[in-house]
């Protein structure tokens, strides 16, 4: 009876150590796939509004018929600039902002903006942020705004300056401002970290966050998504 209750013991404490390596296993793939979605679709939403900034809307001639566009485009704080941000304080999340004017009066040709709906006025400013409580990338147009995806750990943004002699520089939303080189913005560079849900995942050591630094994980995955967006309106 003895034996037969040890070998019973052994092929549950078996079963169960089955059971739990199954089950992290189950929960490492849900979250990967999770995080690599939810970062796909954050950069394709962002993308979109970032490529089409300063984008104006063609003009048509009622005498000829000949379209032209604008030479004139407000922008942020009505200095043309079609891109404006903002450093978070210490090592909090960013904010970035773009803007276009491409409507014209056929409801049907006007674009979307980050909220998938479709504009309503001369203008689309789109503001992405981070809402630290809820750990959400949110997008703001007009007066609305929503969340795009969750498990947001982070969220960095740099902006790259042609300068005169042909080269790039990278600089923050201080740094630009400081320099007052909005106008001059030809790229942006969007860091996100995203965050898994499942505590206790395997692989405890530490990764590189959006700074580059090597950060521990606290049982969570992390997964890193970086893109450079060409503003096309600005030249690459």
């Amino acid at each position: 009876m003895l034996v037969g209750l040890t070998l019973g013991l052994m092929v549950v404490a078996a079963a169960i150590g089955t059971l739990i390596v199954s089950r992290t296993a189950s929960g490492t793939v849900g979250d990967l796939s999770q995080l690599q979605q939810q970062g796909s679709y954050a950069l394709r939403v962002m993308g979109i509004q970032i490529r089409q900034a300063g984008s104006v809307a063609p003009i048509k001639d009622s005498v000829n018929s000949l379209y032209s566009f604008k030479d004139t485009f407000i922008g942020f704080g009505g200095n043309s600039s079609v891109v404006t941000g903002a450093d978070g304080a210490g090592d909090s999340a960013d904010t970035v902002s773009t803007s276009n004017e491409p409507l014209d009066g056929n409801p049907d040709t006007r674009p979307r903006d980050c909220l998938g709906e479709k504009a309503n006025g001369a203008r689309i400013d789109s503001t992405f942020w981070v809402d630290g409580e809820a750990h959400e990338l949110k997008c703001k147009s007009g007066a609305k705004n929503q969340a795009l995806i969750g498990n947001v750990a982070d969220f960095q943004v740099w902006y790259r300056i042609l300068s005169a002699a042909s080269t790039t520089q990278r600089m923050t939303a201080k740094q630009v401002d400081a320099a007052g080189l909005w106008r001059s913005v030809k790229s942006i560079e969007i860091c996100l970290d995203l965050q898994g849900d499942e505590a206790g995942q395997p692989g405890v050591g530490s990764y590189a966050n959006c700074q580059g630094v090597e950060s521990p994980r606290n049982g969570r995955l992390h997964l890193v998504f970086r893109n450079v967006f060409d503003l096309r309106t600005q030249g690459s």
